[in-house]
Protein backbone atom coordinates (compact mmCIF):
# COMPACT_ATOMS: atom_id res chain seq x y z
CA UNK A 1 0.00 0.00 0.00
CA UNK A 2 1.24 3.52 -0.79
CA UNK A 3 0.55 5.63 2.31
CA UNK A 4 0.94 9.40 2.52
CA UNK A 5 2.00 10.49 6.02
CA UNK A 6 1.39 14.20 6.66
CA UNK A 7 2.93 16.35 9.40
CA UNK A 8 3.97 19.99 9.40
CA UNK A 9 7.40 18.98 10.76
CA UNK A 10 9.77 16.38 9.32
CA UNK A 11 12.36 16.67 12.08
CA UNK A 12 12.31 15.30 15.61
CA UNK A 13 13.85 18.57 16.81
CA UNK A 14 10.53 20.38 16.46
CA UNK A 15 7.14 19.63 17.94
CA UNK A 16 6.24 17.24 20.74
CA UNK A 17 4.12 14.13 21.12
CA UNK A 18 2.54 14.36 17.68
CA UNK A 19 6.00 14.34 16.08
CA UNK A 20 6.97 11.21 18.02
CA UNK A 21 3.74 9.47 16.97
CA UNK A 22 4.29 10.50 13.35
CA UNK A 23 7.83 9.13 13.16
CA UNK A 24 6.89 5.97 15.03
CA UNK A 25 4.05 5.31 12.58
CA UNK A 26 6.38 5.93 9.65
CA UNK A 27 8.93 3.48 11.07
CA UNK A 28 6.38 0.75 11.73
CA UNK A 29 4.96 0.98 8.20
CA UNK A 30 8.37 0.99 6.53
CA UNK A 31 9.58 -1.99 8.57
CA UNK A 32 6.62 -3.91 7.21
CA UNK A 33 7.46 -2.98 3.61
CA UNK A 34 4.73 -0.41 3.10
CA UNK A 35 5.53 2.40 0.64
CA UNK A 36 5.52 5.58 2.76
CA UNK A 37 5.27 9.05 1.23
CA UNK A 38 5.81 12.26 3.21
CA UNK A 39 4.25 15.71 2.94
CA UNK A 40 5.62 18.44 5.20
CA UNK A 41 7.37 21.82 5.34
CA UNK A 42 10.99 22.55 4.42
CA UNK A 43 13.30 22.96 7.40
CA UNK A 44 17.11 22.93 7.71
CA UNK A 45 16.80 20.12 10.27
CA UNK A 46 14.62 17.88 8.09
CA UNK A 47 15.47 14.28 7.30
CA UNK A 48 15.93 13.29 3.68
CA UNK A 49 13.07 11.97 1.57
CA UNK A 50 12.35 11.72 -2.11
CA UNK A 51 9.16 13.70 -1.45
CA UNK A 52 10.93 16.85 -0.21
CA UNK A 53 10.50 18.55 -3.61
CA UNK A 54 6.79 18.75 -2.81
CA UNK A 55 7.26 20.33 0.64
CA UNK A 56 5.99 23.86 1.26
CA UNK A 57 8.47 26.68 1.81
CA UNK A 58 9.64 27.25 5.37
CA UNK A 59 8.13 29.98 7.55
CA UNK A 60 7.57 30.52 11.26
CA UNK A 61 4.44 32.33 12.40
CA UNK A 62 6.21 33.26 15.65
CA UNK A 63 8.87 35.25 13.79
CA UNK A 64 6.66 37.86 12.15
CA UNK A 65 8.69 41.09 12.39
CA UNK A 66 6.14 43.76 11.57
CA UNK A 67 2.39 44.38 11.40
CA UNK A 68 1.98 43.44 7.72
CA UNK A 69 3.97 40.26 8.10
CA UNK A 70 1.77 39.31 11.04
CA UNK A 71 -1.33 39.86 8.88
CA UNK A 72 0.18 37.80 6.05
CA UNK A 73 1.09 34.94 8.38
CA UNK A 74 -2.34 35.08 10.03
CA UNK A 75 -4.07 34.43 6.70
CA UNK A 76 -1.51 31.83 5.68
CA UNK A 77 -1.90 30.00 9.00
CA UNK A 78 -5.61 29.57 8.29
CA UNK A 79 -5.56 28.73 4.58
CA UNK A 80 -2.30 27.86 2.83
CA UNK A 81 -2.68 27.90 -0.95
CA UNK A 82 0.90 26.75 -1.47
CA UNK A 83 0.19 23.64 0.60
CA UNK A 84 -2.83 22.89 -1.57
CA UNK A 85 -0.79 23.29 -4.74
CA UNK A 86 2.16 21.22 -3.52
CA UNK A 87 0.12 18.32 -2.16
CA UNK A 88 -1.82 18.28 -5.42
CA UNK A 89 1.44 17.87 -7.33
CA UNK A 90 2.49 15.05 -4.99
CA UNK A 91 -0.83 13.23 -5.45
CA UNK A 92 -0.62 13.39 -9.24
CA UNK A 93 2.98 12.16 -9.28
CA UNK A 94 2.93 9.55 -6.50
CA UNK A 95 -0.74 8.43 -6.44
CA UNK A 96 -1.13 7.56 -2.72
CA UNK A 97 -3.74 4.97 -1.71
CA UNK A 98 -4.53 6.74 1.57
CA UNK A 99 -3.51 9.88 3.45
CA UNK A 100 -2.79 9.83 7.19
CA UNK A 101 -2.92 13.34 8.68
CA UNK A 102 -1.04 13.97 11.92
CA UNK A 103 -0.52 17.68 12.73
CA UNK A 104 -1.15 20.29 10.03
CA UNK A 105 -2.26 23.36 11.98
CA UNK A 106 -0.90 26.84 11.19
CA UNK A 107 1.43 25.62 8.42
CA UNK A 108 -0.09 22.99 6.12
CA UNK A 109 -3.59 23.92 7.36
CA UNK A 110 -6.88 22.00 6.86
CA UNK A 111 -7.04 23.49 3.35
CA UNK A 112 -5.16 20.41 2.11
CA UNK A 113 -8.13 18.22 3.05
CA UNK A 114 -10.04 19.70 0.12
CA UNK A 115 -7.25 18.84 -2.30
CA UNK A 116 -6.99 15.29 -1.04
CA UNK A 117 -10.75 14.82 -1.35
CA UNK A 118 -10.79 16.38 -4.82
CA UNK A 119 -8.33 13.72 -5.99
CA UNK A 120 -10.26 10.92 -4.30
CA UNK A 121 -7.61 10.10 -1.68
CA UNK A 122 -9.10 8.49 1.47
CA UNK A 123 -8.27 10.51 4.62
CA UNK A 124 -7.64 9.43 8.20
CA UNK A 125 -6.94 12.23 10.68
CA UNK A 126 -5.05 11.61 13.95
CA UNK A 127 -6.38 13.69 16.86
CA UNK A 128 -3.26 14.60 18.85
CA UNK A 129 -5.09 17.22 20.92
CA UNK A 130 -8.51 18.90 21.15
CA UNK A 131 -7.95 21.39 18.31
CA UNK A 132 -10.82 19.85 16.32
CA UNK A 133 -13.32 21.06 18.93
CA UNK A 134 -11.40 23.77 20.82
CA UNK A 135 -9.51 26.68 19.20
CA UNK A 136 -6.88 26.71 21.95
CA UNK A 137 -6.26 22.90 21.76
CA UNK A 138 -6.73 22.20 25.46
CA UNK A 139 -10.33 22.68 26.66
CA UNK A 140 -8.60 24.58 29.44
CA UNK A 141 -8.13 28.29 30.03
CA UNK A 142 -7.19 30.56 32.92
CA UNK A 143 -6.60 27.71 35.33
CA UNK A 144 -9.74 25.70 34.74
CA UNK A 145 -11.42 23.29 32.33
CA UNK A 146 -13.38 25.21 29.68
CA UNK A 147 -16.02 23.78 27.36
CA UNK A 148 -17.74 27.00 26.30
CA UNK A 149 -17.15 26.39 22.57
CA UNK A 150 -19.39 23.33 22.59
CA UNK A 151 -21.92 23.53 19.78
CA UNK A 152 -19.61 25.56 17.56
CA UNK A 153 -19.66 28.67 19.78
CA UNK A 154 -16.07 29.54 18.92
CA UNK A 155 -16.55 33.25 19.71
CA UNK A 156 -15.80 32.37 23.34
CA UNK A 157 -12.17 31.94 22.34
CA UNK A 158 -12.03 35.62 21.38
CA UNK A 159 -14.11 36.86 24.32
CA UNK A 160 -11.96 35.00 26.86
CA UNK A 161 -8.59 35.61 25.16
CA UNK A 162 -7.95 31.87 25.23
CA UNK A 163 -4.65 31.94 23.37
CA UNK A 164 -1.62 33.67 24.88
CA UNK A 165 -3.96 36.08 26.73
CA UNK A 166 -4.07 37.95 23.42
CA UNK A 167 -7.23 39.30 21.80
CA UNK A 168 -5.55 39.34 18.37
CA UNK A 169 -4.18 35.77 18.53
CA UNK A 170 -7.48 34.50 19.92
CA UNK A 171 -9.37 36.24 17.11
CA UNK A 172 -7.26 34.43 14.51
CA UNK A 173 -7.89 31.09 16.25
CA UNK A 174 -11.62 31.82 16.41
CA UNK A 175 -11.75 32.68 12.71
CA UNK A 176 -9.77 29.55 11.82
CA UNK A 177 -12.36 27.43 13.62
CA UNK A 178 -15.34 29.15 11.99
CA UNK A 179 -13.77 29.04 8.51
CA UNK A 180 -12.89 25.36 8.54
CA UNK A 181 -15.93 24.13 10.50
CA UNK A 182 -18.71 26.37 9.23
CA UNK A 183 -17.67 27.99 5.94
CA UNK A 184 -15.30 25.62 4.12
CA UNK A 185 -16.47 22.56 6.08
CA UNK A 186 -12.96 21.18 5.77
CA UNK A 187 -13.36 18.47 8.39
CA UNK A 188 -16.30 16.96 6.52
CA UNK A 189 -13.71 15.79 3.98
CA UNK A 190 -12.14 13.44 6.57
CA UNK A 191 -13.23 9.82 6.28
CA UNK A 192 -12.17 8.73 9.77
CA UNK A 193 -10.73 10.48 12.82
CA UNK A 194 -8.34 8.52 15.05
CA UNK A 195 -8.53 9.19 18.80
CA UNK A 196 -5.82 7.77 21.12
CA UNK A 197 -8.30 7.37 24.00
CA UNK A 198 -11.94 6.54 24.59
CA UNK A 199 -12.22 9.78 26.52
CA UNK A 200 -11.18 11.87 23.52
CA UNK A 201 -13.64 10.03 21.29
CA UNK A 202 -16.50 10.61 23.73
CA UNK A 203 -15.58 14.27 24.16
CA UNK A 204 -15.51 14.85 20.38
CA UNK A 205 -18.89 13.17 20.00
CA UNK A 206 -20.22 15.31 22.85
CA UNK A 207 -19.08 18.40 20.90
CA UNK A 208 -20.88 17.31 17.72
CA UNK A 209 -18.51 15.06 15.77
CA UNK A 210 -20.31 12.07 14.24
CA UNK A 211 -19.57 9.00 16.37
CA UNK A 212 -19.32 6.72 13.35
CA UNK A 213 -16.42 8.79 12.02
CA UNK A 214 -14.12 8.22 15.02
CA UNK A 215 -12.06 5.13 15.82
CA UNK A 216 -9.91 4.64 18.93
CA UNK A 217 -6.30 3.83 18.06
CA UNK A 218 -3.93 4.04 21.00
CA UNK A 219 -0.43 5.41 20.63
CA UNK A 220 2.51 3.12 20.05
CA UNK A 221 5.93 2.83 21.64
CA UNK A 222 9.16 1.32 20.33
CA UNK A 223 9.98 -1.04 23.19
CA UNK A 224 13.47 -1.86 21.87
CA UNK A 225 14.73 1.30 23.58
CA UNK A 226 13.04 0.64 26.93
CA UNK A 227 14.12 -2.00 29.43
CA UNK A 228 12.39 -2.27 32.84
CA UNK A 229 14.60 -1.48 35.83
CA UNK A 230 13.21 -2.56 39.20
CA UNK A 231 16.04 -1.11 41.30
CA UNK A 232 14.39 2.19 42.21
CA UNK A 233 15.69 5.16 44.18
CA UNK A 234 14.01 7.39 46.77
CA UNK A 235 12.55 10.02 44.47
CA UNK A 236 9.47 10.77 42.40
CA UNK A 237 9.45 12.29 38.93
CA UNK A 238 7.36 14.77 37.01
CA UNK A 239 8.38 15.07 33.36
CA UNK A 240 6.64 17.49 31.01
CA UNK A 241 5.67 21.04 30.26
CA UNK A 242 5.56 23.43 33.18
CA UNK A 243 2.18 25.04 32.60
CA UNK A 244 -0.94 25.48 34.70
CA UNK A 245 -3.00 22.72 33.08
CA UNK A 246 -0.43 20.10 34.07
CA UNK A 247 -1.16 20.58 37.78
CA UNK A 248 2.49 20.68 38.85
CA UNK A 249 1.69 23.35 41.44
CA UNK A 250 -0.70 20.89 43.11
CA UNK A 251 2.09 18.33 43.18
CA UNK A 252 4.42 20.79 44.92
CA UNK A 253 1.65 21.54 47.43
CA UNK A 254 1.26 17.80 48.09
CA UNK A 255 4.99 17.48 48.77
CA UNK A 256 4.65 20.45 51.15
CA UNK A 257 1.88 18.62 53.03
CA UNK A 258 4.01 15.48 53.31
CA UNK A 259 7.01 17.44 54.62
CA UNK A 260 4.91 19.29 57.18
CA UNK A 261 3.55 15.98 58.47
CA UNK A 262 7.04 14.42 58.38
CA UNK A 263 5.94 11.71 55.97
CA UNK A 264 8.57 12.12 53.23
CA UNK A 265 11.17 9.92 54.98
CA UNK A 266 14.04 11.01 52.75
CA UNK A 267 12.10 11.00 49.46
CA UNK A 268 12.24 13.96 47.09
CA UNK A 269 10.50 15.17 43.94
CA UNK A 270 12.43 15.86 40.72
CA UNK A 271 10.78 18.05 38.08
CA UNK A 272 11.97 17.82 34.47
CA UNK A 273 10.78 20.39 31.98
CA UNK A 274 10.36 24.01 30.98
CA UNK A 275 7.39 26.27 30.53
CA UNK A 276 5.57 29.46 31.50
CA UNK A 277 4.91 28.35 35.09
CA UNK A 278 8.56 27.79 35.95
CA UNK A 279 9.07 30.98 37.99
CA UNK A 280 5.78 30.53 39.84
CA UNK A 281 6.83 27.00 40.81
CA UNK A 282 10.25 28.17 41.99
CA UNK A 283 8.60 30.85 44.10
CA UNK A 284 6.16 28.40 45.70
CA UNK A 285 8.92 25.88 46.41
CA UNK A 286 10.82 28.60 48.26
CA UNK A 287 7.69 29.75 50.17
CA UNK A 288 7.07 26.19 51.36
CA UNK A 289 10.76 25.72 52.24
CA UNK A 290 11.07 22.78 49.85
CA UNK A 291 14.42 23.57 48.20
CA UNK A 292 15.87 20.28 49.49
CA UNK A 293 12.74 18.23 48.81
CA UNK A 294 11.98 19.47 45.28
CA UNK A 295 14.62 19.65 42.55
CA UNK A 296 13.91 21.72 39.45
CA UNK A 297 16.08 19.81 36.95
CA UNK A 298 15.14 21.91 33.92
CA UNK A 299 15.06 20.58 30.38
CA UNK A 300 16.78 17.22 29.93
CA UNK A 301 17.39 16.03 26.35
CA UNK A 302 15.65 12.75 25.69
CA UNK A 303 17.99 9.75 26.01
CA UNK A 304 20.69 11.83 27.70
CA UNK A 305 22.28 10.05 30.67
CA UNK A 306 20.47 12.31 33.15
CA UNK A 307 17.08 11.85 31.43
CA UNK A 308 17.56 8.10 31.35
CA UNK A 309 18.62 7.89 34.99
CA UNK A 310 15.63 9.90 36.20
CA UNK A 311 13.09 8.09 34.06
CA UNK A 312 14.34 4.60 34.96
CA UNK A 313 15.03 5.02 38.66
CA UNK A 314 11.98 6.97 39.88
CA UNK A 315 9.70 5.24 42.38
CA UNK A 316 6.75 7.04 40.80
CA UNK A 317 6.18 9.00 37.61
CA UNK A 318 3.50 11.50 38.62
CA UNK A 319 1.17 13.25 36.18
CA UNK A 320 -1.08 15.57 38.23
CA UNK A 321 -3.02 17.01 35.27
CA UNK A 322 -6.03 19.20 35.99
CA UNK A 323 -6.98 19.38 32.29
CA UNK A 324 -8.25 16.56 30.09
CA UNK A 325 -4.83 15.06 29.39
CA UNK A 326 -5.09 12.63 26.52
CA UNK A 327 -2.58 9.80 26.18
CA UNK A 328 0.81 11.22 27.23
CA UNK A 329 3.92 9.45 26.02
CA UNK A 330 5.68 10.25 29.31
CA UNK A 331 3.39 7.77 31.09
CA UNK A 332 3.88 5.07 28.45
CA UNK A 333 7.65 5.55 28.76
CA UNK A 334 7.51 5.35 32.55
CA UNK A 335 5.58 2.09 32.45
CA UNK A 336 8.00 0.65 29.87
CA UNK A 337 10.83 1.39 32.32
CA UNK A 338 8.90 -0.40 35.07
CA UNK A 339 8.02 2.85 36.86
CA UNK A 340 4.63 3.08 38.56
CA UNK A 341 2.46 5.88 37.13
CA UNK A 342 0.45 8.03 39.53
CA UNK A 343 -2.09 9.96 37.44
CA UNK A 344 -5.12 12.15 37.94
CA UNK A 345 -8.57 11.01 36.84
CA UNK A 346 -8.86 13.74 34.20
CA UNK A 347 -9.02 12.81 30.52
CA UNK A 348 -7.74 9.64 28.89
CA UNK A 349 -4.65 9.00 31.02
CA UNK A 350 -6.60 6.93 33.55
CA UNK A 351 -7.42 4.46 30.75
CA UNK A 352 -3.73 3.62 30.48
CA UNK A 353 -3.48 2.12 33.98
CA UNK A 354 -5.42 -0.35 36.09
CA UNK A 355 -5.88 1.49 39.37
CA UNK A 356 -4.09 -0.31 42.19
CA UNK A 357 -2.60 -2.89 39.84
CA UNK A 358 -0.45 -1.28 37.12
CA UNK A 359 -0.70 2.26 38.43
CA UNK A 360 -2.55 4.63 40.73
CA UNK A 361 -5.39 7.03 39.91
CA UNK A 362 -6.46 9.88 42.18
CA UNK A 363 -9.04 12.70 42.18
CA UNK A 364 -7.56 15.63 40.22
CA UNK A 365 -9.30 18.14 42.49
CA UNK A 366 -7.87 16.75 45.73
CA UNK A 367 -4.33 17.71 46.72
CA UNK A 368 -4.92 15.79 49.95
CA UNK A 369 -5.64 12.59 48.03
CA UNK A 370 -2.53 13.12 45.91
CA UNK A 371 -0.44 13.49 49.06
CA UNK A 372 -2.07 10.42 50.58
CA UNK A 373 -1.31 8.23 47.54
CA UNK A 374 2.33 9.34 47.58
CA UNK A 375 2.48 8.51 51.31
CA UNK A 376 1.14 5.00 50.62
CA UNK A 377 4.03 4.42 48.22
CA UNK A 378 6.57 5.78 50.70
CA UNK A 379 5.13 3.51 53.42
CA UNK A 380 5.11 0.50 51.06
CA UNK A 381 1.37 -0.01 51.46
CA UNK A 382 1.38 -1.24 47.86
CA UNK A 383 3.35 -4.23 46.60
CA UNK A 384 5.63 -1.93 44.60
CA UNK A 385 7.70 -4.55 42.76
CA UNK A 386 4.56 -6.38 41.63
CA UNK A 387 2.99 -3.10 40.51
CA UNK A 388 6.15 -2.15 38.59
CA UNK A 389 6.00 -5.43 36.67
CA UNK A 390 2.30 -5.00 36.01
CA UNK A 391 2.98 -1.50 34.64
CA UNK A 392 5.56 -2.89 32.19
CA UNK A 393 3.15 -5.65 31.18
CA UNK A 394 0.24 -3.24 30.74
CA UNK A 395 2.07 -0.84 28.44
CA UNK A 396 3.14 -3.71 26.20
CA UNK A 397 -0.52 -4.63 25.88
CA UNK A 398 -1.87 -1.18 25.02
CA UNK A 399 1.05 0.33 23.05
CA UNK A 400 2.08 -2.77 21.09
CA UNK A 401 3.53 -2.21 17.60
CA UNK A 402 2.01 -5.33 16.02
CA UNK A 403 -1.44 -4.53 17.38
CA UNK A 404 -1.11 -0.92 16.24
CA UNK A 405 -0.07 -1.95 12.72
CA UNK A 406 -2.91 -4.48 12.44
CA UNK A 407 -5.54 -1.97 13.58
CA UNK A 408 -4.12 0.82 11.43
CA UNK A 409 -4.10 -1.46 8.37
CA UNK A 410 -7.75 -2.32 8.98
CA UNK A 411 -8.57 1.40 9.25
CA UNK A 412 -6.78 2.14 5.96
CA UNK A 413 -8.73 -0.66 4.29
CA UNK A 414 -11.97 0.67 5.75
CA UNK A 415 -11.54 4.18 4.37
CA UNK A 416 -10.42 2.86 1.00
CA UNK A 417 -13.55 0.72 0.76
CA UNK A 418 -15.68 3.66 1.86
CA UNK A 419 -14.28 5.97 -0.81
CA UNK A 420 -14.47 3.27 -3.48
CA UNK A 421 -18.12 2.57 -2.75
CA UNK A 422 -18.92 6.28 -3.04
CA UNK A 423 -17.21 6.40 -6.45
CA UNK A 424 -19.27 3.46 -7.66
CA UNK A 425 -22.48 5.21 -6.65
Amino acid sequence: MRILQVHKYFTKKRGGGSVSAFFETKKILEERDEDVLIFSMHDPENYKTRCSKYFISHFDINEAKNFWQKIKFAFKSIHNREAQKKIGELILAEKPDVAHIHNIYHYLTPSILHTLKKHGVPIVFKLSDYKLICPNYKLFVKGEVCQRCKGGKFYHCFLNKCLKESRAVSFVAMMEAYIHHKIFRSYSKVDLFLAPSEFMKKKCVEFGIEEGKIRVLRNVLNFESYQPDYDKKNFFLYSGRLSSEKGVLNLVEAIGILKKRKHLKGYKLVIIGQGPQEKELQKRIKELDLEKEVEMAGFQPKWSSRWLELNKKAELNILPSIWFDNSPVSISEAMAFGVIPLVSDRGGTKEMVEDGKSGIVYDAESVEELAEEIKKVIDKEYDLEKMQKEAAKRVHEINNEDSYYKKLGAIYQEVQSKVQSKKQK
